[in-house]
């Protein structure tokens, strides 16, 4: 499959000079790790162990915008911080070895949120937790080892790509659609396109 990193220019450095690079974690939001580190447990269940022991993930795209917009749009702000310099390296990738999810459902897990079947399951598992007092994206994780399993069991749903649901997720042809691989080689590269963030 072929899939897009955006990356800054030191990591195209070190790409060519080193042959490899892999996620770093000095990059991630502090609050964000826990999260990060579930992502890794799913990768080492679905495609396999990193090639070496605490690999963080590379971030690509599979589909950025849509089916119609799959590459990178590098006039589009938000790729990197303003007035950095990165790339868009284009390349391809075993089928096996990049973990395809869908990049808005992603945020539930970030945000420690229930991602529910339908609306309906959404109120039901709001009602559950006002019951208790607590909410759920307040306390992380919840303290309620039942609740949080069912948080957790959740987000496996950003993985099925042909799931969606009204009012909570939209048909594949129309998600962004991110990938995460344990490392990119320099081999795999198809092309580079250097550019300045806006």
């Amino acid at each position: 499959m072929i899939l897009w990193t955006i990356q800054t220019e030191e990591a195209w450095e070190q790409l060519n000079k080193k042959g490899c690079i892999t996620g770093v974690m000095d990059y991630i939001e502090p609050s964000w790790l826990s999260s990060y580190h579930w992502m890794m447990q799913q990768m080492k269940d679905r495609i396999g162990s990193p090639p070496c022991k605490h690999l963080f993930p590379v971030w690509a795209w599979y589909q950025w915008d849509s089916s119609n917009r799959k590459k990178p749009d590098l006039r589009s702000a938000g790729h990197l911080p303003k007035n950095v310099k990165g790339v868009r390296i284009e390349f391809s990738c075993d089928k096996n070895a990049g973990l395809l999810s869908d990049f808005t459902l992603w945020h539930y897990v970030l945000n420690y949120w229930y991602l529910p079947e339908s609306m309906a399951d959404d109120e039901k598992f709001d009602a559950e937790i006002k019951k208790q007092g607590t909410t759920y994206f307040e306390a992380k994780p919840h303290p309620t080892p039942k609740i949080h399993q069912k948080i957790v069991r959740s987000w496996n749903k950003i993985f099925d790509l042909d799931w969606d649901k009204t009012d909570i997720s939209v048909p594949k042809y129309q998600k962004s659609i991110q990938a995460t691989i344990w490392q990119l080689r320099m081999e795999q590269v198809r092309s580079c396109k250097h550019f300045k963030a806006r």
